[in-house]
């Protein structure tokens, strides 16, 4: 009976993390602590070489799979060459209270992640994680791209005003204000790098707009930390 349920479990599992990473290319399920996470990596990614890599967050649709980065660029043809780490925030999770830091550490230590070309983004609810958690690790950034964030607060946020970031987020939305009061500040704060990238008439679902276009990708790939 023991040996059955050890089966069932082992089964479970696998059927588990294979949905984990359903339609994800070059995916991998993982746990960090309690927090589930999925990796992907580019084509023939080799261990000798250094990559950069897109720290993704959902949105409250709780799917880390959904808008994958990486699925968007594929259909568009688009080149990807980055690593991609993808954190499950479900049940009562919140993007604020994520240790992101340990996350990235974590997977470092397995994967050739280019500690010089991280980058932050997420859309929705993961938008507004983008802007809580990038005051909290922006020294492991290299840029950030919150995508029609649904909240995030000017509290200490002039901590990362050197850091190279653009906001995409259509005026037609709720959160298009707020936003604005974002770059604002960071400007007022002596930012030269917050760009308000305004998508005129757009609501909220702009995200698979934005993974789709080359030109994301590319922008990223230009900001390197020093």
């Amino acid at each position: 009976m023991t040996i059955l349920k050890s089966v069932f479990v082992v089964l479970l599992s696998a059927v588990t993390l294979t949905a984990f990473s359903q339609n994800v290319k070059n995916a991998v399920a993982k746990k960090f602590g309690s927090l589930p996470y999925l990796i992907s990596t580019p084509d023939n990614y080799s261990k000798e070489k250094s990559y950069p890599t897109i720290i993704f967050l959902h949105g409250a649709d709780r799917s880390n799979t959904k808008h994958h980065p990486s699925k968007y660029a594929a259909r568009a043809g688009i080149d990807f060459p980055f690593i991609v780490i993808a954190p499950s925030c479900t049940g009562g999770c919140s993007w604020s209270r994520v240790d992101l830091e340990g996350l990235l550490k974590e997977a470092s230590s397995e994967f050739s992640i280019d500690p010089k070309r991280v980058y932050l983004t997420g859309y929705s609810m993961g938008g507004a994680g983008t802007w809580a958690n990038l005051k909290k690790i922006h020294k492991y950034l290299a840029a950030a791209a919150p995508l029609a964030p649904a909240g995030g607060t000017t509290k200490d946020l002039c901590k990362v005003k050197d850091l190279p970031l653009r906001v995409y987020h259509g005026t037609a939305d709720y959160g298009y204000n707020n936003s604005q009061k974002m770059i604002e500040t960071l400007k007022e704060c002596g930012s030269k790098n917050a760009k308000l990238m305004a998508l005129e008439g757009k609501g909220h679902g702009i995200w698979p707009g934005i993974f789709s276009e080359a030109e994301f990708y590319q922008w990223l790939l230009k900001q390197k930390r020093e």
